[in-house]
């Protein structure tokens, strides 16, 4: 009986209970010393690798056999792209590929541990789909936070403002020490890492509950004194609901002040400006 197997069926269905199916035993004891997989490298040299099969040779596993299963794995079989790589590469996709032997073996269960042996120092371990256990502390947070804004976002000041929130954490991989470090509260993880550098209400999402009358008066004392150094003439000049909402001021101004620009300013400098007196603010509508 001819089987007209393919590539995958034979991989997938070359077993002893097969040879024991077509009386080949006494062939692969005597011929082969009972190695499974030689007579198949014998029919089709070079063919198949002996991490393909569905079993190795006992002793077969070496760390070095381990690494060259998971560079070919990588890029002869597979050809992932580094990104691509990061977002499959775990212990089930090692198990997938049958390399999940040496992985126990040689790297203690560790999927980073045996890429970083592959490829030293290329990747970093929060680069991962899981982070190795135990992986999170404070240090190790903080220092994937400023390497992600700094060396892999290149982001400005200006531009981290914009985009630093939960999801941008997320994305980047930050969630869970963002959670179990910082109780999620993302001014607090940045602020760690940059101490006074930033203001809550300068990011584009403030911390739940963060808004108090006391915090939105000084929010707005320090936008005008310390942030754009206005004067008189130059504040009378641009403030406005606009430019109220313009730096990040919205929402307390909507919720203590009831959107009237003028009463929040008075607040702040009580009786030091008559409404009349600013240029940019426009009837209440």
């Amino acid at each position: 009986m001819v089987l007209n197997w393919n590539t995958e069926q034979i991989i997938n269905g070359w077993t002893r209970d097969l040879i024991v199916k077509y009386k080949l035993s006494g062939m692969l004891g005597i011929v082969y010393n009972g190695n499974l997989n030689q007579p198949l490298h014998d029919a089709y040299p070079d063919r198949f690798k002996e991490w393909q099969l569905r079993v190795a040779p006992v002793g077969y596993w070496t760390a070095e056999n381990s690494l060259e299963a998971l560079k070919w794995t990588i890029e002869v079989k597979e050809k992932l792209s580094d990104e691509e790589l990061m977002r499959v590469y775990d212990k089930s996709w090692l198990r997938h590929h049958k390399i999940g032997t040496p992985l126990k073996v040689y790297w203690n269960e560790s999927p980073f541990q045996m890429l970083d042996a592959l490829y030293p120092g290329k990747f970093k371990a929060w680069q991962m789909r899981k982070t190795p256990r135990g992986f999170w502390t404070k240090e190790t947070a903080l220092e994937l936070l400023k390497w992600t804004i700094e060396v892999k976002e290149k982001l400005t000041d200006e531009q981290l403002k914009q985009v630093y929130e939960i999801k941008w954490l997320r994305k980047h991989n930050l969630s869970t020490p963002l959670k179990e470090i910082w109780h999620t509260q993302p001014f607090s993880m940045l602020d760690e890492l940059y101490p006074g550098k930033f203001k809550p209400w300068e990011l584009n999402k403030v911390p739940n509950g963060y808004w108090t009358r006391e915090n939105a008066i000084e929010a707005l004392k320090w936008t005008i004194e310390v942030k754009l150094k206005l004067s008189d003439e130059e504040l009378m000049e641009v403030y406005s609901f606009e430019w109220v909402k313009q730096m990040g001021l919205r929402t307390p101004l909507v919720q203590f002040w009831s959107k009237n620009a003028y009463k929040m300013l008075n607040t702040l400098y009580p009786g030091r400006y008559k409404r009349e007196m600013l240029i940019s603010l426009k009837p209440m509508k």
